[in-house]
């Protein structure tokens, strides 16, 4: 599966991660979603908002789809992630794992796991 068969609500996220716009990004988003990235909880578009302009936006965090799984209506990207973060804790090359369930075409649920097997690999 390529980009191009993801929900549009998924590939507005892409779209907006790469171009680092905060309103696009917050959009894709219903009011009440939530985010877990590396076992934190953000609850709701405020939170979002907050976590996205320090952590993503902030540091021009991009995203480059490596593998699209949909399960059951659900959808698991591996994507290659970079940006300008302080990279001295984590692996290079970065894969992040981010799993997505979207309702009425906004992401409700987004959970970002690090992608052990292929962060910091040679291949």
């Amino acid at each position: 599966m390529n980009n191009n068969n993801l929900p549009q609500g998924i590939k507005n996220f892409i779209s907006a991660m790469n171009s680092h716009d905060g309103d696009a990004f917050i959009d894709v988003f219903a009011d009440d979603a939530l985010v877990n990235d590396v076992s934190r909880n953000f609850w709701g578009k405020d939170a979002i908002k907050k976590w996205s302009d320090e952590e993503i936006l902030g540091p021009k965090v991009s995203f480059e789809t490596d593998e699209v799984i949909e399960h059951y209506g659900d959808y698991m990207i591996t994507a290659l992630t970079d940006g300008e973060y302080d990279k001295t804790k984590v692996p290079d090359p970065l894969y992040l794992d981010y799993f997505f369930s979207i309702k009425e075409g906004k992401i409700i649920r987004m959970f970002v796991f690090s992608n052990k097997k292929k962060s910091g690999s040679k291949e």
